[in-house]
């Protein structure tokens, strides 16, 4: 255990991080001991423990004390020998066990006395969107051991990221972009991350508490919707979104959460269409424009009606037979029906061979009860209305063979540009696929078409065409696209 009193080696303070936090402690003085510390020299997270519960604490866990130890000494570490001034003013001292125990129980009020649950265990207990825009703290780095190269480093595989709210620490999976930036050293420890669109990966069908997700939740976090952010920003959920720029993307880097763009040109409205074969692989036709569209979706409805109406047809003629035997048996029974008796036993037998072939249905109809003959007559006027209903499904499940629903989408192609740029020059513009058009809304309701100069907020878009992408010189050009889950804001 060791406590560095200030001015004593303010380098070993910049060496601790989570990690390593467990293994300090401070030294016990008479101002700081409490009645639970009479034989305790080292003050350390058990102590801390035994002060919490002696405070009547009695939610305090070992894990959870652990865990906030680890991050309070970090935070107070950097603090610390960012201004190491201040420790020789007794009111402004941070390095000390009085400010640690202040600090877990303010994070033990809010944590788990009171409602206000940090971003991390809201996540992971799924009561909050995991998709929002935070900032992270990277906490920790774990390369892989196998295909190291000189310095020790993977040359291929992909580091793991530790993240922290500040609160607690989750693992985090990143994609090539974010790993490249990790090997260049601009993702470090104690570096922190603006990130958005994140996605949780879990071997949990269900939420679960932060300090037992460590091993079995990450977070999967894309470059494209991914940056660094400044030293003072605050860690936790943001109120306002993170706009990627055109420069920030890359082809690899995943989906975008949120850009904001202008229209540059607008290409017309085409449409294609999404076969399925035999083997199950998909194909395309297309792309048509409009009037192609229009002419092929009619003759497909023209087909469709046409192939219901002999279905329907076909129908109706069997059931203008069961009706016509259901006149002839009431004219059977006449008066002679007595409504105190009950149905015959085989009643479902009579009305099934009524269906069989007219041969059948002659010898039931001549060999027939007067008394059973109107029981039939009704159980036929019954089955009418449940069979109608039986046969709109049983031709709507021909018609899906038949004359299946054609699978078609209609997009539109956009030149846009960043709508807002502060330090670099809009150099890159893109081609956005904007498919679904013709039902798209905005916050302004539904969109009637695009004209240059409108701008837009758009989340969820995803980069297309990668092999086209050209770099970040003057005149280059990207390509991406909307999805189902993307929508759209207008801006001034």
């Amino acid at each position: 255990m060791t406590d560095i009193p200030y001015p004593r080696n303010v380098k070993e303070l910049k060496e601790i991080n989570p990690r390593t936090a467990l293994s300090y402690s401070f030294r016990a003085t008479t101002s700081t001991l409490h009645r639970t510390h009479d034989r305790v020299r080292a003050l350390d997270h058990v102590a801390a423990l035994d002060e919490l519960h002696a405070r009547g604490c009695t939610l305090a866990t070992k894990p959870w004390v652990e865990n906030h130890w680890a991050l309070i000494l970090w935070k107070l570490a950097g603090l610390v020998a960012l201004d190491p001034k201040n420790e020789t003013d007794p009111a402004r001292q941070r390095w000390c066990w009085p400010e640690v125990i202040r600090q877990l129980l303010y994070r033990y009020e809010r944590d788990l006395n009171g409602s206000s649950r940090p971003p991390l265990r809201l996540i992971v207990t799924r009561d909050a969107s995991v998709e929002s825009p935070m900032v992270l703290c990277i906490s920790n780095i774990i390369w892989p051991t196998d295909n190291a190269d000189e310095n020790g480093r993977p040359a291929d595989l992909h580091p793991e990221l530790e993240v922290t709210d500040g609160w607690y620490r989750l693992r985090a999976q990143i994609d090539a972009p974010l790993a490249r930036a990790t090997r260049k050293g601009l993702i470090k420890i104690g570096r922190k991350i603006a990130v958005a669109g994140s996605k949780l990966s879990s071997s949990r069908m269900e939420g679960s508490e932060i300090l037992e997700a460590y091993n079995s939740t990450v977070l999967v976090l894309s470059g494209n919707s991914s940056h660094m952010a400044p030293w003072h920003a605050k860690l936790g959920f943001q109120k306002e979104p993170f706009i990627a720029t055109l420069n920030s993307l890359t082809p690899d880097g995943g989906s975008v959460a949120v850009m904001a763009v202008e229209v540059v040109k607008t290409y017309g409205v085409a449409f294609l269409e999404f076969f399925q074969d035999e083997d199950g692989r998909k194909r395309t036709e297309g792309p048509r424009d409009a009037s192609e569209e229009d002419k092929l979706q009619l003759q497909w409805k023209t087909r469709r009606e046409s192939e219901a109406a002999k279905l329907w047809a076909a129908y109706d003629e069997r059931w203008s037979t069961l009706s016509s035997y259901a006149e002839q048996l009431e004219e059977r029974a006449r008066s002679k029906f007595s409504k105190h008796g009950d149905p015959p036993d085989n009643i479902d037998d009579l009305y099934g061979a009524l269906k069989e072939d007219p041969a059948t249905a002659k010898r039931v109809m001549a060999s027939i009860s007067s008394q059973d003959a109107e029981w039939l007559a009704q159980y036929i006027q019954g089955k009418a209305f449940q069979e109608r209903e039986e046969a709109e499904k049983e031709i709507e499940r021909e018609l899906e063979d038949i004359c299946p629903p054609r699978d078609v989408r209609d997009f539109c192609v956009l030149s846009i540009k960043d709508a807002y740029t502060s330090r670099h020059p809009l150099h890159r513009t893109a081609h956005l696929t904007a498919w679904g058009i013709r039902g798209l809304t905005s916050d302004e309701g539904v969109m009637k078409g695009f004209e240059k100069g409108q701008r837009y907020l758009i989340t969820n878009l995803i980069p297309t065409h990668l092999s086209a992408w050209m770099d970040r010189s003057a005149g280059s050009v990207v390509y991406l696209a909307t999805r189902k889950n993307s929508r759209w804001g207008s801006l001034p």
